[in-house]
Parts: C-alpha cells; sequence; structure tokens
C-alpha cells in the first residue's frame, strides 16, 4: 500500500513539473508596445517658449494639445498626420502637420526620435499663418501592449514671409496602439 502511495504521489509530481506548455506567470511586465503593423493614436500636451526676439506676434510663448493619426509601419518607424490647437500670447493657431518617429532600442524605456512639419494655421487673419518644422527626441515608457506615455523635446521653428520665431517645446503624451 505504501509502495502504491509513493508511485501515485511520485506520477503526480513528475506530470506538474514535466508540461509542454508555456507557464504564464500575472506578475511578468510587458517589456515592449504592441509592434505589429497597425494604426496608432498619439495624444500630447506641448508648450514651449521663445528663444531669441520675442518682440513679434507669436513668438513668445505657447502651450496647446495635438493629436496624431499614425500608422505603425514595422517596430521601429510610425508615420501619422495631426492636428491641436496651440494657444499663443497673440493668439490662437491651428497645426495640421505630418509626424515621422524613430524608434531606437525597444524596450519598456524607449528613445526615439521625431520630426514635425506642416502649416500653423490662424482662422481669424489667413497672413499670418504659418509653415513650421518640429525636430526633436523623447523616450517612451510602456505601460502594457496597447498604452504608453512619452515625453519628447523638440526646438520648434515657425516662419511667416521673411519673420522667423524659434521655440523649445516640450510634448507630454499617451499613446495607443490599435
Amino acid at each position: 500500500m505504501k509502495r502504491t502511495v509513493l508511485i501515485i504521489l511520485f506520477i503526480a509530481g513528475i506530470n506538474s513539473l514535466a508540461s509542454a506548455q508555456y507557464k504564464v506567470t500575472p506578475n511578468m511586465p510587458f517589456s515592449t508596445l504592441n509592434s505589429n503593423p497597425g494604426f496608432v493614436t498619439i495624444n500630447e500636451i506641448t508648450g514651449g517658449f521663445g528663444l531669441a526676439g520675442t518682440t513679434a506676434a507669436y513668438s513668445n510663448y505657447f502651450f496647446g494639445f495635438t493629436s496624431i493619426f499614425g500608422y505603425q509601419v514595422n517596430k521601429n518607424f510610425l508615420l501619422g498626420i495631426g492636428t491641436g490647437l496651440s494657444s499663443y500670447e497673440s493668439g490662437i493657431l491651428v497645426p495640421l502637420f505630418l509626424d515621422v518617429r524613430y524608434a531606437f532600442y525597444i524596450a519598456k524605456l524607449t528613445p526615439y526620435i521625431f520630426g514635425d512639419g506642416g502649416l500653423l494655421l490662424n482662422f481669424s487673419d489667413f497672413n499670418t499663418t504659418q509653415l513650421f518644422i518640429n525636430p526633436g527626441a523623447g523616450v517612451r515608457y510602456t505601460i502594457n501592449r496597447k498604452t504608453a506615455v512619452n515625453l519628447g523635446v523638440g526646438a520648434l521653428s515657425q516662419v511667416n514671409g521673411r519673420v522667423r520665431e524659434t521655440f523649445v517645446n516640450v510634448k507630454v503624451g499617451v499613446v495607443y496602439v490599435f
């Protein structure tokens, strides 16, 4: 009888250890954002302050928000189109732009570079509509496979005719992968 009980316990012990299935641990953190090709939204709060002569209109400071609707081409490269609202000391401008992002080392904390470029539309005075370009770098922190937060710093330059304003800007946002 003892021998039979020991054999059953031995078989049960080996059976529980010899599983060919991957054991899921609930506390195992996600290390990367979903890197499959697909649609992505990035919602950011942005702000900046003027660097050089800040006496011209739309050159002292700004703050606002943007939404980028993009497509993740592969695990490193993302293309998108964005719009939003930017409040300057002289009024409100609406950015309409293209966004390109390249992520380097893909991990829970991922560095990236970005480039935005497009128009700053002024619906109250179309003569003050401006072109802008905003290169920069940032870091993205992955919360789970579909959500991350990001922080980026860039140099925004905007041009209206012969007047050019340059800002140091900061972007804080949420990334959602569909």
